[in-house]
């Protein structure tokens, strides 16, 4: 088979006539990515890049094929969106400037410490396998087993929009049972448990993945942590760059997304709760929850991290049947509810990004261009949207990027007097994530602005 025609979804078929007779794959399926590697380039003379899994702000994850191993598997490349190139028919990433120089090589290393992450985490079964890690092209790589599944994010979709308890506890269980590993054994906290990142594999196997803002919990007290989060999910440490973490953190964020899993609805963001927003125990929400549950789940909800439950096995122990039954141990087998069809479909609209001066529909508003990074400051000179010509705001003052398939947005400051999320200011040049709505200050609170999404 001429290896360009090869399919690049099973590897097996040919794709010459725009669709694989083996699996049904079609070419048209991908948006083309000119940050990409080609399909069927042979990475490190062993894995065949195949199709583009996933795209975010800092990488590119393709379905590949071991040619030593004859088996498929993922492969994540460093590739930071913003400040790097890729020229037709290269494979070398280019960084687009010497001032960028110094972040590229702070985020490949970062990239690389996932990788040592996952492989102390080896022995850990509901935890994504790595195989193999290497630098090339300029940049850098990891191997981790091929995933077939869902993301209990997709399975809410499934179920109509939240899983029945029957079977969110089951998945749960092995969740924290799995997240109290990580923490005991190998000292590690996850920081970034989410819908998005518990999945439920074909076998009914739960796996948790992305542990790129893995930090250990042992050795590190003194490391300041990067504030990258998800609104909703991260707790009131989680917020602050100085602040400690360790394994109640991940606990606030399993509880809350089990909390979302079951009602369909997310708990307040954690400084929100602070300055008032009532917290709905689950059983109010959901009157199915039983008041056990319920009771374990606000406790691990809790603000205060020093009256919050402190490790995931203890949130975990109260779901499902008898612990010591056997059914926790069985594997889950998920089969989601048909999906309701509505009698009208409603006509599919494009969800496109916009930025605007904080403090509702009718303030100042600007499109944002999708994976495109943008300056926001007061010089039209040096900035693409400027918001307000306060001199508190410097003329280059901040960068944000919009990640069209992912939902996200991420900021770095450049400024002089700061960029602000809430009453936390960032630290300059380092890359944030903003929620999906989220808002944020320029200078000394000068500018409020908000990003978000609306119908296109």
């Amino acid at each position: 088979m001429n290896e360009e025609q090869r399919c690049p979804n099973c590897f097996k078929g040919s794709i010459a006539s725009g669709t694989c007779p083996v699996c049904g794959y079609g070419r048209q399926e991908e948006k083309p990515n000119p940050l990409r590697l080609p399909e069927m380039f042979l990475l490190e003379n062993r894995y065949l890049i195949g199709r583009v899994l996933g795209c975010g702000g800092f990488g590119i994850t393709y379905k590949s094929f071991d040619v030593l191993n004859q088996s498929c598997c993922a492969i994540k490349e460093f590739v930071p969106r913003g400040i790097v190139t890729r020229e037709e028919h290269e494979m070398e990433l280019h960084v687009t400037s010497n001032s960028n120089i110094e972040d590229f090589e702070h985020g490949k290393k970062r990239f690389m410490d996932e990788a040592e992450v996952l492989k102390k985490l080896m022995d850990v079964p509901e935890v994504v396998q790595i195989t193999d890690y290497f630098t090339q092209n300029n940049t850098a790589y990891f191997v981790m087993e091929y995933l077939e599944g869902a993301t209990l994010k997709q399975l809410m979709a499934t179920f109509g929009g939240k899983i029945p308890l029957s079977e969110a506890e089951p998945i749960f269980y092995r969740a924290g049972m799995a997240l109290d590993q990580v923490h005991k054994k190998a000292g590690i906290f996850h920081r970034d448990i989410s819908p998005d990142n518990i999945m439920v594999n074909q076998n009914g196997r739960v796996k948790l993945i992305d542990f790129g803002n893995a930090k250990y919990i042992i050795g590190k007290n003194s490391q300041t942590l990067s504030v990258i989060l998800k609104h909703g999910y991260a707790p009131p440490e989680q917020y602050s760059s100085t602040s400690s973490q360790g394994s109640y953190t991940d606990v606030y964020a399993l509880a809350a997304t089990f909390y979302y899993a079951v009602s369909g609805v997310m708990v307040a963001r954690a400084p929100e709760r602070f300055t008032g927003e009532e917290y709905h125990p689950l059983n109010e929400v959901n009157p199915e929850v039983g008041a056990e549950v319920s009771r374990a789940v606000d406790q691990a909800l809790i603000l205060n991290k020093k009256n919050r439950t402190q490790s995931a096995a203890e949130l975990v122990s109260v779901f499902g049947p008898d612990q010591n039954t056997q059914d926790r141990t069985q594997v889950i087998r998920v089969r989601p509810a048909p999906p309701q069809i509505s009698e009208a479909p409603a006509a599919v609209s494009h969800m496109a990004p916009y930025l605007r001066i904080a403090g509702g529909s009718q303030g100042v508003s600007w499109n944002i261009p999708e994976n495109t990074m943008i300056k926001i400051g007061r010089s039209s000179e040096r900035a693409d949207i400027v918001p307000t010509k306060n001199i508190t705001v410097s003329k280059e003052h901040c960068e944000l990027f919009c990640d069209a398939l992912e939902k996200k947005f991420y900021l770095v400051d450049r400024s002089t007097n700061g960029t602000y999320i809430g009453n936390m200011r960032l630290e300059k040049d380092r890359t944030y994530i903003l929620g999906n709505s989220g808002q944020f200050s320029l200078g000394n609170h000068a500018c409020d602005l908000e990003v978000g999404w609306r119908n296109g």
